[in-house]
């Protein structure tokens, strides 16, 4: 902001994009008055310990502490949403997430106070420094406690992966066309031989028809944006620990 800026943006190495964008995408951001926007939605928060409800509980006291039980948009993915209260992890499942690869925000509102105070408090727990609470689900809390949801943007019209670990093949991430392609099969086969060199047949069981785009996704997507609760990794089955059931799409 010191140094003039608007809007900061984050587009990880391991990021790829795709397809044109035939818009400036800050210019869309300002001229809409969007305050966040992201290019997809992650349900894979990584809240692995004995006690899986410990984050949701910080949030719902901080709610009521600071905020006088206001939800923001929080409970919209989960089944009961009548207080902040119903912000359990057995009600809510994990976290409907913003796959924050690629994100674009707004710094003022990200300065203003209602923000500061939050991700101060946060800080002041000295929980991010014990517990897996990551830049994935602060941010996602973040926009879903405190900024408008009419103020943020899900970007789908063009063609964007993302892939953690090795590169030969779609280890952990996604790969989504373009809403707006034309000819969506077409171009999943250029994308996949021209830009990412992977084989089309060992990744036909990953591919979807994800909310009608064509989509690739390891792990899958298919209950990416229920509200069902996540369920438990085989290795920790018997152990009592809930782990989590991720997804992204």
């Amino acid at each position: 902001k010191a140094k003039g800026y608007k809007y900061v943006a984050r587009f990880d190495d391991d990021s790829y994009l795709l397809s044109e964008i035939p818009y400036n995408l800050f210019g869309f951001m300002e001229h809409f008055g969007v305050n966040y926007g992201y290019r997809n939605i992650a349900r894979e928060t990584g809240l692995i310990w004995p006690h899986p409800d410990q984050y949701n509980a910080f949030i719902r006291d901080y709610s009521q502490l600071k905020l006088n039980g206001s939800a923001g948009w929080l409970l919209d993915t989960c089944e009961q949403k009548s207080s902040v209260l119903d912000f359990t992890r057995e009600n809510c499942g994990e976290q409907y997430g913003f796959y924050n690869n690629f994100f674009i925000a707004n710094i003022d509102r990200f300065l203003e106070d209602d923000v500061q105070s939050f991700l101060g408090h946060l800080d002041d727990s000295g929980n991010i420094f014990v517990n897996r609470w990551n830049d994935l689900i602060i941010q996602s809390t973040t926009v879903q406690l405190l900024l408008k949801k009419e103020n943020t943007f899900h970007f789908t019209g063009w063609s964007y992966a993302h892939n953690s670990g090795f590169n030969s093949s779609l280890h952990y991430g996604i790969l989504q066309v373009g809403r707006f392609n034309e000819n969506p099969v077409q171009h999943y086969y250029e994308v996949m031989d021209r830009d990412m060199d992977w084989s089309i047949e060992e990744h036909m069981n990953m591919l979807y028809m994800n909310n009608g785009i064509l989509t690739l996704s390891n792990p899958a997507p298919e209950t990416c944006c229920s509200s069902k609760a996540g369920g438990l990794w085989p290795h920790t089955a018997n152990s009592g620990i809930m782990t989590p059931n991720p997804m992204i799409c």
